[in-house]
C-alpha cells in the first residue's frame, strides 16, 4: 500500500514539472518570436514598400569566397556612377535587398587602419540589415581578407580617360590657350607627368598601395587587371552604358533584374542630358601621350564588356 502511495505522489510530481516546463518553454518561444518581429519591424522601416519576402542571410545558403550578396560599387568620379546608384536604390524594393551609401567619399586613398573601420562598418551593416546588402562610396579598391573577411561582389563604371579629365575642367573654358597653359604648370593639375601620383581610375581597382596612383606605373596597371579578373564580375564603360546594364542583369541577376526597365523607364533622361565636352584635337593628343596606361585599361575592360555580351549571345568562344 505504501509503494503504491509512493508511486501515485511521484506521478503526480513528474505531471506537474512537465507541465511547468512546457509553461516555460511556450514563454519563451513567444518571447523569441515578439524580439523576431520587433527586429523585422525595425528593419522593413528602412525599406520601399514591396510585396515580396526578403530572404535572410541565413535563407541564403553557404558563401562562396566572394559574397554573392554583398555588393560594392567604389565608383570612379565623373564615370556616370550616378545612373548605377539611382538603379541600385530604385531596385531594391524589387530586387529584396538593401541598399546603403557610404559616407565619406571625399577620402579615397585609406590607411590600413581606416581601411579596416570601413570594411568592419560594411559588415556591421550587413549584421543589423541582416539582408543582401550593396553600398556605394568612392574609395580605392580593398583588399578584404586583408582584415579576415570575405570579399564582397565589387561593379564599377569607367569612361574613356580623356573625356573624364576633360569633363572633371567642364567648370573652366574649353580652349588651346587655357590648356597649353594648364599642361605646362604643374600647380593648375591637368600636366600629367610619368612617375607622378593621380586620382585617375586604375587605382579604384588597383588599390592603397602608394604604386598604385603612379602615373603608367605597369605594375599597378598588371594589379588592377588582375583585381578586376578576380573581384569585379562586371566593369561597366558609360559609353556603352546598355551593354553594360545587359551584363549586369545576366551576371548579377540578384540586384539588377529588370535594370534595363528601369533605368529606360525612369533615369534615360540622365543620358539625353549628357552633354560631351569638345576639347581641341593638339589638347586630346597631349593627353592621349600622357595617359598611356589609363588608355590601356580602358580598352581592356570594354574589350573584356564585349566578350561578356558576346558569349551571353551565344559565342562560347570568346575568352
Amino acid at each position: 500500500m505504501r509503494l503504491q502511495t509512493k508511486l501515485q505522489f511521484l506521478g503526480i510530481v513528474i505531471f506537474f514539472t512537465v507541465l511547468l516546463s512546457g509553461s516555460l518553454i511556450l514563454k519563451e518561444d513567444e518571447e523569441n518570436v515578439e524580439k523576431t518581429t520587433h527586429r523585422s519591424v525595425q528593419g522593413v522601416q528602412f525599406l520601399p514598400q514591396t510585396k515580396h519576402v526578403t530572404k535572410s542571410l541565413a535563407q541564403l545558403g553557404r558563401m562562396d569566397n566572394v559574397n554573392r550578396h554583398l555588393l560594392f560599387l567604389n565608383h570612379v568620379p565623373k564615370c556616370g556612377s550616378e545612373i548605377l546608384i539611382l538603379l541600385l536604390q530604385k531596385l531594391q524594393g524589387f530586387n529584396n535587398y538593401r541598399h546603403v551609401r557610404l559616407i565619406g567619399g571625399n577620402k579615397r586613398r585609406l590607411s590600413n587602419g581606416q581601411q579596416e573601420n570601413l570594411v568592419d562598418e560594411i559588415y556591421g551593416l550587413m549584421k543589423k540589415e541582416a539582408v543582401p546588402l550593396s553600398v556605394d562610396r568612392h574609395v580605392f579598391f580593398i583588399d578584404f581578407t586583408s582584415f579576415d573577411k570575405q570579399f564582397p561582389t565589387y561593379i564599377n563604371l569607367i569612361r574613356h580617360p580623356v573625356d573624364r579629365i576633360i569633363s572633371r575642367s567642364s567648370d573652366k573654358k574649353l580652349n588651346s590657350d587655357y590648356y597649353y597653359k594648364c599642361l605646362i604648370n604643374p600647380k593648375n593639375g591637368c600636366n600629367f607627368k610619368t612617375g607622378q601620383p593621380y586620382d585617375l581610375s586604375i587605382p579604384y581597382f588597383c588599390g592603397h598601395d602608394p604604386r598604385c596612383m603612379i602615373l603608367n606605373n605597369d605594375w599597378a596597371l598588371d594589379q588592377a587587371k588582375n583585381n578586376v579578373i578576380k573581384y569585379f564580375p562586371v566593369v561597366g564603360v558609360l559609353e556603352e552604358l546598355n551593354a553594360t546594364l545587359e551584363i549586369l542583369e545576366d551576371k548579377i541577376p540578384y540586384f539588377f533584374k529588370g535594370a534595363r526597365r528601369v533605368y529606360e523607364k525612369d533615369l534615360l533622361y540622365l543620358q539625353t542630358k549628357r552633354k560631351k565636352l569638345k576639347a581641341p584635337k593638339v589638347i586630346v593628343s597631349r593627353l592621349e601621350e600622357a595617359l598611356i596606361n589609363e588608355i590601356d585599361f580602358y580598352e581592356w575592360i570594354r574589350s573584356r564588356l564585349f566578350r561578356q555580351l558576346k558569349i551571353l549571345y551565344g559565342d562560347h568562344n570568346q575568352n
